[in-house]
């Protein structure tokens, strides 16, 4: 059996109207047809949860990452957009990598390899 590809990924939210606009405001998301946002080929899905309310409780579980091409100015523009940085970009032995939250506490990171 082949290893079959990651096509979406879900994250529950008690305001998705919020996480959605911040999503399509600060990364530039598009939304589909379906009421994703889409990353290249993977589709983000936002919706409301019966298991989820309030802030991420343990918001370094999952994080998701972003692939650019120029960190630095990546991190202009969401210095732009007033976010909160929970890891200013930062030299690692893989590459430079900055981590933000979104308005559920959840993190994204923008990460330039190499």
């Amino acid at each position: 059996m082949d290893t079959p590809p990651l096509g979406s990924l879900l994250i529950g939210s008690p305001d998705v109207a919020a996480m959605k606009s911040w999503y399509t405001d600060v990364l530039a998301a598009k939304e589909n047809e379906m009421g994703a946002l889409t990353f290249g080929p993977i589709m983000l899905f936002i919706e409301e949860h019966s298991e989820v309310s309030g802030r991420a409780k343990d918001a370094p579980r999952i994080i998701l990452d972003l692939d650019v091409t120029d960190v630095r100015e990546w991190e202009k523009h969401l210095d732009s957009k007033g976010v909160t940085w929970v890891r200013r970009v930062e030299q690692t032995p893989n590459g430079l990598i900055g981590t933000v939250e979104d308005p559920d506490g959840n993190y994204v990171q923008v990460i330039q390899w190499g």
